[in-house]
């Protein structure tokens, strides 16, 4: 009895951890060289669709400092290779600080680079990083699996 019932309990834990996992976001700075920025995130998959998650929030201090007030300009998406490769296309949606979307572009490959996206597509001008910067994206494929966003960004002088 005991034993099952310990078993049940593992069981049980096991399925709520699952239910709890959440993606993981490691922002980081590239490189900076007069008034540029380029800044990446590694997306690392929970196996399921990510919600709206502020980058900002998820940045150190270093990076948010300089990201803070830069204008988003070009954009790549690079997907993680051989066992962090996603199973299917990758979708990315930005929202800024009131949550509205203002770049929504899907079925990015998931087998190489998608380069040189212009951040000014959809709002037909450059956005500006301010408090928030939203984050979503679709269900890339199984537990583990990577995609990086780079972004290229000018900075003002601050």
């Amino acid at each position: 009895m005991k034993k099952r019932l310990l078993l049940a309990a593992v069981v049980f834990f096991l399925m709520v951890s699952q239910a709890f996992a959440t993606w993981t976001l490691t922002p980081s700075i590239v490189s900076r060289s007069g008034h540029y920025l380029l800044w990446k995130v590694v997306c690392t998959s929970d196996g399921s669709s990510m919600a709206a998650t502020d980058l900002i929030a998820q940045m150190d201090a270093g990076l948010k400092k300089y990201a803070m007030g830069t204008t988003l300009m070009i954009m790549k998406v690079s997907p993680g290779l051989t066992t962090v490769a996603p199973d299917t296309t990758i979708d990315v949606t930005l929202s800024d600080a009131q949550g509205t979307a203002f770049f929504v572009h899907t079925g990015y490959s998931n087998t190489a680079d998608t380069t040189g996206i212009s951040m000014a597509e959809d709002y037909n001008a450059y956005p500006a990083i301010y408090g928030k910067l939203y984050l979503t994206l679709n269900d890339i494929g199984t537990t583990g699996d990577q995609v990086t966003l780079y972004f290229e960004c000018w900075m003002e002088d601050k």
